[in-house]
């Protein structure tokens, strides 16, 4: 079975590699970090991204520290990455996977 994932570091603004993603999934942020990290989606095939939301309001998803959550998605092609939108200091070390 392969895995879909997408992982790395952040250590200035700039986004992750798209991994398209179906089904059950893991985000996960590590590190000592000042800086803003989104979880973005795209349905499509990355021409425009939408911040995933967190609550039924539409506040959107924006982590500040570590985390790890399961989400889960379940129309097929679309795409997930991290946009880190500010960063200050520090290394923000990532994996979107399934």
């Amino acid at each position: 079975m392969t895995i879909a994932r997408s992982e790395g570091q952040f250590t200035a603004t700039g986004q992750s590699a798209p991994v398209q993603l179906i089904g059950p999934f893991n985000v996960t942020l590590a590190g000592s970090f000042a800086g803003t990290v989104k979880l973005e989606r795209s349905f499509d095939a990355g021409a425009t991204w939408h911040v995933v939301s967190r609550d039924a309001a539409g506040e959107a998803a924006a982590f500040t520290q570590p985390v790890s959550l399961v989400g889960e998605e379940w129309e097929r092609g679309v795409l997930y990455r991290l946009n880190c939108t500010a960063h200050s200091s520090g290394t923000v070390t990532y994996r979107v996977s399934q």
